[in-house]
């Protein structure tokens, strides 16, 4: 995934570069929204392009264009090439516990944007899929089973605790085959720095990206308009239980193998999204 921030000087050459089908074909793009930018669309006013990015920085480059018009751009651009995606990056970080640790601040996303991830880290994804705990679908009798829906997120929540030690082994692996290789040391330097940097992300973060599929299907199958009222309260509810369960889980785990390596209570306690979580479920 090849992301930029809105508020690049080059944004526009960015948000157009797959109109031409030549370019880019290897990867997938998106463009970083700020609540800054969105609301200068909202107020039909203008959007400050920079660089360096940051709002606080030190500007080298500046220019300020209309933003509703590059709003345009960008949705007839997605229009017309399927890309660029949205990413509403200030709600990313406000709800990524990992935005508290300034090691594992996010920089990107994975190649599909499942999961946003800092330098050196992996995407580790595992899918629950929704339309298994309908019971009678396509019937007037269609009811959605929530306690083993619950019960299955905690338990594949735990899997993905496992998976974690089973990639950290296979880098190990990896490692000691590059030790173990011919080459001249200051040859395999490079390469033994990349895998160590990643195998220290994997250890210390224990990052893991658990989330769901065929959420269209069990609409369907419920008997809910996709997009109708019941469909919004629906998801709401269902991904409700799967952010409290794999919480729940996490907890769980921490209690039974001890906290991920750089856990600190001090840094997470005034993150917004943990304190979401705490205050839809106390006893966690």
């Amino acid at each position: 995934m090849l992301t930029i921030d809105v508020h690049h000087p080059e944004i526009r050459t960015f948000v157009n570069i797959k109109r031409d089908l030549k370019k880019v074909t290897g990867a997938n793009i998106s463009i970083r929204l700020s609540d800054e930018f969105m609301q200068a669309v909202k107020d039909d006013g203008k959007v400050h392009l920079r660089f360096p990015v940051d709002k606080d920085a030190k500007h080298t480059v500046e220019e300020w264009i209309d933003a509703k018009q590059l709003w345009h751009e960008i949705i007839e651009a997605a229009w017309s090439s399927a890309e660029p995606g949205l990413l509403f990056w200030d709600t990313v970080k406000k709800r990524t516990p990992t935005e508290a640790y300034p090691d594992y601040r996010s920089t990107s996303t994975n190649p599909c944007g499942e999961i946003v991830l800092s330098p050196y880290d992996s995407c580790r994804l595992l899918l629950v899929n929704l339309y298994k705990f309908v019971k009678n679908p396509f019937t007037s009798a269609a009811a959605y089973d929530n306690e083993r829906f619950k019960d299955v997120v905690i338990k594949a929540q735990r899997l993905m605790d496992d998976l974690i030690d089973l990639e950290i082994e296979a880098v190990d692996k990896i490692i000691n085959k590059i030790k173990s290789d011919p080459e001249p040391d200051d040859v395999k330097q490079s390469e033994l720095n990349l895998w160590n940097k990643i195998r220290e992300a994997a250890l210390g973060g224990r990052r893991t990206g658990l989330g769901v599929t065929a959420l269209g299907d069990t609409l369907a199958a419920m008997g809910f308009v996709y997009g109708s009222d019941h469909s919004i309260q629906m998801t709401e509810s269902l991904y409700k239980a799967l952010a409290l369960s794999a919480y729940r889980s996490t907890v769980t785990m921490a209690q039974e193998r001890g906290a991920f390596p750089v856990f600190s209570h001090k840094l997470e306690s005034d993150h917004p999204f943990i304190k979401q979580i705490l205050e839809a479920n106390p006893d966690l």
